[in-house]
């Protein structure tokens, strides 16, 4: 296998995955990866439209955005009777998702979903698992294309289809779901005029407008290094991916129209990496 790096300063990272990805859009202090619209199947519910984090010295902060309520959708076709969030997979390891799982680490914060483990939090040592067959949705990611939803950033800041699939896996059960980990830590939610507060600013990419979900916790629970983190609704009906990293001294915002130097550390070993500016 080829490996190649992004070299942005004394910032270095290689991953062993050659896939066309690109990193989120830094804007007012976080990091955003916006998803294609209108690729929720099922409808508006079931539409996922943004992911950001946000790092400073003491906290991370993280929000999603789209139409889905944080405790979910009501319906008969999943055996609970809901079909809500997933848990947010972070994965620093720099290999696919399939091949990182046990090492990965999980934000659950729908304390309502199928996750398999009780409190909302952060957790380590996450080996997740798919709950799709209990939530009447697609059994793989090709399931979920095959439908009518395949096309550039389905997956937010994966770029292809083919991108997307390299990283998740094209014929087996998408992960999803926390099924064992390691609590290292709480979680608090934020208002909206607390998440405004602290620069959350959705509405520069005109998405936003449904159920947006921002929480905080304390920066020491997860590490350092470049990482992709993957949230997906139970029933894979649609998902989002984010590219960023966790630095020991977070960087300053910068001018929108910069070209994300910053970010280039993340290093994905891509065939080719378009960096998207902010407007």
């Amino acid at each position: 296998m080829n490996y190649f790096a992004v070299f942005t300063g004394s910032l270095v990272c290689s991953f062993g995955i050659a896939y066309a990805a690109q990193a989120g859009t830094f804007h007012r202090g976080w990091t955003y990866s916006i998803d294609a619209l209108d690729d929720g199947s099922g409808g508006p519910a079931y539409e996922v439209e943004g992911l950001a984090v946000k790092e400073t010295g003491e906290n991370v902060y993280v929000s999603v955005t789209g139409g889905t309520a944080l405790t979910g959708v009501d319906t008969d076709n999943a055996e609970d009777g809901n079909i809500g969030w997933g848990d947010l997979l972070l994965n620093f390891t720099g290999t696919d998702l399939n091949s990182a799982n046990g090492e990965l680490w999980g934000i659950r914060f729908a304390a309502t979903n199928d996750s398999g483990v009780s409190d909302v939090g952060v957790f380590r040592h996450v080996t997740a698992q798919s709950v799709a067959a209990v939530n009447n949705g697609h059994n793989s990611l090709t399931a979920y294309y095959g439908a009518g939803y395949g096309r550039d950033h389905t997956l937010g800041d994966m770029a292809t289809e083919a991108a997307a699939l390299a990283y998740v896996g094209a014929e087996t059960p998408v992960l999803s779901s926390i099924s064992t980990g390691t609590l290292v830590g709480t979680i608090d939610f934020l208002s909206e005029s607390e998440a405004a507060q602290a620069g959350l600013d959705f509405a520069h990419f005109d998405v936003g407008d449904e159920q947006t979900h921002t929480v905080r916790f304390n920066r020491s629970l997860v590490p350092n290094g470049s990482f992709i983190a993957s949230l997906f609704l139970e029933c894979v009906n649609d998902g989002i991916a984010l590219l960023s990293n966790f630095q020991d001294q977070p960087a300053q915002d910068v001018p929108e129209s910069s070209n994300l130097w910053g970010l280039m550390g993340l290093g994905l070993l891509a065939s080719r990496i378009p960096w998207r500016k902010g407007t």
